[in-house]
């Protein structure tokens, strides 16, 4: 016992000095992961709660579970923010939306009811705040795809008709093909009302197409909805349609008739006399190219739309807009942060006002309550986490901001990385921007590693708001001393529209020009080591990974793309919207303009890369088709120029859905980064990881080598002053040691056997056969019995008693390694003196605890193998050891070390 408490001690301590030379928590990836995230945020008509939806990882589920929370504004919970009680459990909830009584709160569930529950996919469930339990609305055979309340007592929602006879067939012919693009069963999704009294549905639409979205008057006469009038997805010939709904007059009209005009995400005023919808702009809408987002108004009355004149060339940012008494609330587009404006609405049309509240400049998720004027929105920084704030808005003006609830109080702990958003000269000689991380030990005057993570799109942007998540985890390069580099090249969004277009028909062109000059540009200011540069991203942000270790291929140390594109040729059919995405940035089809698409496509030019590169890729991405990452692969590694490695993750699309898969990435990441940018591991110390957990108890050793240990007294027996091994009876014949012999017990023999202060009672190691023959006959002689070794088949027998957890490699490493990978540990073993590795005797659990009336033996299969006698008279060792295991297939156990061989005695009873 003594002894255990002294290394507990000593570990206690070393964890103390960790943790002054830190003074902060470490991030590890599931710090990253299991991060809480607020969304699908609702204000109810008072003005007085606010329901919305928890989203966190759940690892033992593997999945992301949603589930419904309800924020008391005006009563305060235990922590001295306003009261918030938790709604449902079940982790697959979504899309709360409040009646216009605010009596109930209806939502999305996946949910099942029983083991007989015939639904399918997500279906409309209601929850009474009056109280009682959430209970089904829909029990449908299709999944609910949208939904709205017409009233306080009836919703409307979007669903496919019931299947058709055909489909019914086929599901019980287990026939899964699918026809593509096949127009006759592109089959129709319509609207529906339903009476929550009743549950009574009736159709209020025979439109033809899939309804995309669709809003209710709040007068309940109108709806506005778009329609998918078509299958083909890849190309823009067939765009979304809209329409008016009058149900007064029980007629229909199209609305935003004119080609290539389809505004989207409807947004009634209060008084329901028109709404405001978005469009995006760009100067090649055919193929619904990236541009910048418009902002306009519908008057029902009149039946005519007017653009709002933003006086803002970027157009609408990410934050969108929200009506608010008196006009709208916009979040204008202003490169790495927001614009926020409300513009009044009034007779002679808009008239813009600046936001008083600068914290909405660097918010992207905002919402203004039926009321009016509650407002709750999300404010970051890029080095802050996430505030969720509520206040007061009145014509851009907002009062009493204070924070509604507090999420990942766990991280407050932690060190976030010092960001700022810089600017440099990009390669037309304007200016770009990006967002830069700085290392936890930065120093001035040092120069440090760096880590480019580039965003997708192209047409994304990166924000200074905070992000950490399985694509671009800051911290967690910051930890290992880098600065991080998240750039917003030429064809990023949120820059206006000469910005975004400006690489179509020149792709790559200024994308990579932009990067190397913002490297440049921090390695001009003696932050950044040239010598020490990694590069990844996800999507085009992988795109232009590939590219940039393609044209300068001495440049960087490491590349980690996910899901990128390297042959355009095949993208063009493979990619779900290979047509339209392919004719904006290229011009055309391959077969009109083949040498641009051999050009532009990395494959060909892939002989130039010497980058060490890992690809990432889902086996059900349609976005970036699959396809590309093993074309990339196999390019790479027929090449064999550069190390590479390709992970593909199962039933994963285009984003990672399973917390595993996201973790495997971000792991496989950093360990390639380790390797190949920090210089942390090498090759043999990677693959030696997959075999060595950090956790196992061997790998703590391989940390805590020097810690000291203290005896606790010595096992055995004395007799006239000699210290002998303890036997116990094992049946009528025979009688066996209990222990291993020890170490002390083998120095009574032989007295210059070494035994260090401690180690008296670890079983004796290094015993040769000799000296093994010799103790037992020594043993014969001191007390005139019959000791001697034990055979193979005694201790045969006796390992069917060896407890579950003997002191085996299994036990250092905390599961049963396989013989390659026993094989990939040999060096390190190799590398430990036994008194590291050994245990007392008797310090792991006897096999035969629970037996009252059996004798308690020990280490029957771990600690030190044991000399035993074969059938043809020779001694050899017998069973596990520290550093071995045996086989669960064979059950046979490898030579074990000769410093790893003790021995066991056995004593005859005639």
């Amino acid at each position: 016992m003594l002894r255990r408490i002294g290394i507990g001690l000593a570990f206690a301590l070393l964890a103390i000095l960790s943790a002054r030379a830190q003074s902060q928590r470490t991030w590890t990836v599931e710090d990253i992961l299991r991060q809480e995230t607020l969304t699908d945020l609702e204000i109810a008509p008072d003005g007085r709660r606010i329901v919305w939806v928890h989203r966190q990882a759940n690892f033992d589920e593997d999945r992301f579970e949603t589930d419904l929370f309800l924020t008391y504004l005006d009563q305060k919970g235990t922590d001295g923010l306003p009261l918030t009680v938790q709604l449902t459990r079940s982790g697959n909830n979504r899309d709360p939306r409040w009646s216009p009584d605010g009596r109930y709160i209806a939502f999305l569930s996946s949910r099942k009811t029983g083991d007989d529950d015939k639904t399918q996919g997500s279906q409309l469930w209601l929850l009474d705040t009056y109280g009682g339990e959430p209970y089904r609305l829909t029990e449908l055979d299709v999944s609910v795809q949208d939904f709205a309340w017409f009233d306080s007592t009836r919703l409307v929602f979007a669903a496919r008709e019931t299947p058709t006879y055909d489909e019914q067939q086929r599901k019980k012919q287990k026939d899964d093909a699918q026809a593509v693009e096949d127009t006759t069963e592109f089959y129709p999704v319509r609207l529906f009302r339903i009476a929550i009294a009743s549950k009574k549905i009736e159709r209020l639409t025979e439109n033809e197409g899939e309804i995309l979205e669709f809003a209710v008057d709040p007068t309940g006469r109108y709806i506005v909805y778009s329609i998918d009038p078509h299958p083909v997805d890849a190309d823009a010939r067939h765009q979304p349609r809209q329409y008016l709904l009058d149900l007064e007059r029980n007629e229909t009209v199209e609305i935003f008739a004119e080609r290539y005009f389809d505004p989207e995400r409807f947004v009634w005023t209060r008084d329901g006399s028109g709404f405001y919808a978005s469009d995006e702009f760009s100067s090649d809408p055919e193929n619904e190219g990236a541009g910048i987002t418009k902002l306009y108004y519908f008057d029902v009355a009149r039946r005519t739309y007017t653009e709002v004149p933003l006086g803002w060339a970027a157009g609408v940012g990410y934050g969108g807009y929200q009506v608010t008494e008196g006009g709208v609330h916009v979040q204008l587009a202003a490169g790495p942060r927001m614009e926020p404006r409300f513009y009044e609405k009034t007779a002679d049309g808009w008239r813009a006002h600046p936001v008083s509240d600068a914290r909405l400049r660097h918010s992207t998720s905002i919402r203004i309550g039926p009321d009016g004027h509650t407002i709750a929105f999300v404010y970051s920084r890029a080095d802050s986490l996430p505030q969720y704030l509520v206040g007061t808005y009145r014509r851009g003006q907002l009062r009493n901001v204070r924070p509604f609830v507090r999420l990942n109080r766990y991280l407050e702990d932690y060190p976030i990385p010092r960001a700022e958003v810089i600017y440099w000269e990009g390669a037309e000689g304007d200016t770009v921007n990006g967002i830069l991380y700085y290392p936890f030990n930065y120093r001035p005057g040092r120069r440090h590693p760096l880590m480019v993570v580039i965003h997708g799109g192209p047409s994304g942007v990166d924000l200074d708001a905070w992000r950490a998540d399985w694509t671009v985890y800051p911290p967690l390069w910051a930890q290992r001393g880098a600065f991080v580099l998240r750039p917003n090249y030429h064809g990023s969004g949120h820059h206006g529209l000469e910005f975004v277009e400006s690489i179509k028909g020149r792709y790559y062109e200024l994308e990579l020009p932009d990067i190397i000059k913002g490297i440049e540009h921090l390695v001009a200011q003696g932050l950044v080591d040239p010598d020490s540069l990694g590069v990844m991203g996800w999507s085009n942000g992988a795109i232009l990974t590939i590219a940039l270790t393609v044209e300068h291929p001495d440049r960087f140390k490491v590349a980690m793309p996910g899901a990128g594109d390297v042959n355009w040729i095949s993208d063009y059919g493979n990619c779900a919207f290979g047509v339209r995405f392919d004719d904006s940035y290229f011009g055309g089809p391959p077969w009109e303009r083949l040498d641009h698409y051999i050009a532009k496509s990395p494959l060909f030019r892939l002989h130039r890369v010497v980058t060490p590169t890992l690809i990432h890729f889902g086996d059900q991405d349609t976005a970036v088709p699959t396809e590309q990452g093993w074309q990339h692969y196999r390019a790479l590694q027929q090449l064999g120029k550069a190390p590479v490695r390709f992970i593909l993750y199962p039933g994963e699309p285009h984003g990672f859905r399973r917390p595993s898969h996201q973790k495997r990435k971000m792991e496989e990441d950093l360990a390639w980064a380790d390797t190949y940018l920090f210089g942390r591991t090498s090759m043999a110390e990677r693959l030696r990881r997959r075999v060595l957990p950090e956790s196992a108890p061997l790998a703590l050793r391989l940390r805590a080598r020097r810690i000291a240990r203290t005896a606790d007294g010595r096992y055995g027996v004395e007799q006239n002053g000699v210290l002998l091994p303890e036997v116990v009876r094992l049946n009528d014949t025979l009688w066996v040691g209990r222990f291993e012999v020890t170490r002390a017990q083998f120095q009574a023999f032989k007295p210059d056997y070494p035994v260090p202060p401690g180690t008296e009672n670890y079983p004796a190691s290094g015993i040769t056969a000799d000296e093994a023959r010799a103790y037992v006959a020594w043993l014969r002689h001191q007390t005139g019995r019959p000791y001697r070794l034990p055979t193979v088949a005694e201790l045969e027998k006796l390992r069917q008693k060896a407890g579950a957890s003997e002191n085996t490699l299994a036990y250092w490493l905390g599961y049963t390694p396989n013989p390659d990978e026993r094989r990939q540990l040999e060096d390190v073993l190799a590398d430990f003196r036994p008194d590291e590795l050994l245990l007392p005797v008797g310090s792991r659990p006897p096999g035969n605890a629970e037996d009252p009336d059996a004798p308690l033996l020990y280490d029957l299969d771990g600690n030190v193998a044991e000399w035993a006698v074969g059938e043809d008279g020779r001694l050899q060792p017998f069973g596990a050891s520290a550093v071995t295991v045996r086989d669960p297939r064979t059950k046979e156990v490898s030579a074990p070390p000769p410093a790893f061989i003790g021995l066991r005695v056995v004593l005859p009873r005639r």
